[in-house]
């Protein structure tokens, strides 16, 4: 837990960037190649890919490296075929940064991962709120990058972040309006694990 405690003191000391204007995104060339369709009640809207994808995420469910103590995440949900029919056998692969803003560049895959959808449409990832890094003068907020397939439906890159995250406002994707819906609450569960319900809707082709 000490590296959380210094994540958390390093963005108190970080705050006073809020004042800061946003510049032009500093990712502004790393965007989702897929197609953009018009907004519906159902439409699980995209995001950026960023800059730290890298394909080939094995199959699993627990991204968490051994060594790391930090608390757990686990994210769970459906994939619907536009707005009501579950999907089995979609592709759910989500990736993020380690406790201290970190991404895994190494062969062994660590905080990436993928699921296969089951019969009812759901998936779930063990993984852990990530900390956050400098995107040019200003932190980007704690966020969960996810690319979904499925046979015959679009295919979506987006992200999930936290609700009252403090960076958000400063952030040009996170306080986007098409964002707003994927800005999600954390819950604990039975087990008292912190826990959020992202469901996913795509488009057919």
């Amino acid at each position: 837990m000490k590296s959380k405690e210094l994540n958390r003191r390093n963005f108190i000391k970080a705050s006073a960037l809020f004042a800061v204007a946003v510049s032009l995104p500093e990712m502004s060339s790393c965007r989702s190649e897929t197609t953009e369709v018009a907004p519906n009640d159902c439409q699980t809207t995209d995001d950026i890919l960023g800059p730290y994808y890298k394909a080939g995420a094995p199959i699993g469910e627990n991204i968490i490296p051994a060594n790391v103590e930090t608390d757990p995440l686990i994210i769970e949900g459906k994939v619907f075929s536009h707005c009501d029919d579950v999907l089995n056998e979609a592709e759910v692969e989500i990736w993020n940064a380690d406790e201290d803003g970190v991404y895994d560049s190494s062969e062994k895959y660590l905080f990436r991962g993928k699921y296969v959808t089951t019969t009812d449409g759901s998936y779930r990832f063990k993984t852990i709120i990530p900390g956050r890094y400098l995107n040019g003068s200003v932190y980007r907020p704690s966020h969960i990058h996810f690319r979904i397939k499925a046979p015959g439906h679009r295919e979506l890159v987006s992200q999930i972040y936290f609700r009252e995250d403090p960076f958000i406002p400063t952030d040009p994707w996170a306080s986007a309006s098409k964002a707003q819906e994927r800005i999600l609450t954390i819950v604990k569960n039975e087990d008292n694990v912190d826990t959020i319900t992202f469901d996913i809707h795509l488009h057919k082709t």
